[in-house]
């Protein structure tokens, strides 16, 4: 896929995941997309849930991915390697993941920040 600009990315992440919507904060910035009802494997709740992408200097970096601040595994603990960050005027939750990506499909990079939920299961 060649698709590099940011206002194609929406309507791609759109079609595979729904419920998603431009919340830029202002003309100039990157791209906020926030996903209203996002899936994540059990043991974690909620699910559906919230999350936030940041597409800052896309595709050359994968997007900043940030999840709703009360998402727990089974025995009711945040994510490993997890910490809150404040965007938009709310606390979200950051997390460590390294996951191997290169080229310039989002909707691809955003399945590959979800596999952190399944490798992890508390």
């Amino acid at each position: 896929m060649s698709t590099t600009d940011p206002t194609d990315i929406l309507p791609l992440l759109a079609a595979a995941f729904g419920g998603v919507k431009d919340v830029t904060p202002a003309p100039g910035q990157p791209l906020h997309v926030l996903f209203g009802q996002i899936e994540l494997p059990e043991p974690w709740t909620p699910s559906p849930t919230r999350a936030l992408t940041v597409w800052r200097n896309w595709p050359a970096e994968r997007p900043q991915f940030v999840i709703d601040q009360g998402v727990q595994g089974e025995q009711g603990e945040p994510p490993r390697s997890s910490e809150p960050v404040y965007l938009l005027g709310e606390s979200w939750r950051t997390f460590s993941f390294s996951f191997s990506w290169s080229g310039q499909d989002p909707v691809r990079v955003i399945q590959l920040w979800m596999t952190r939920f399944v490798a992890e299961q508390s």
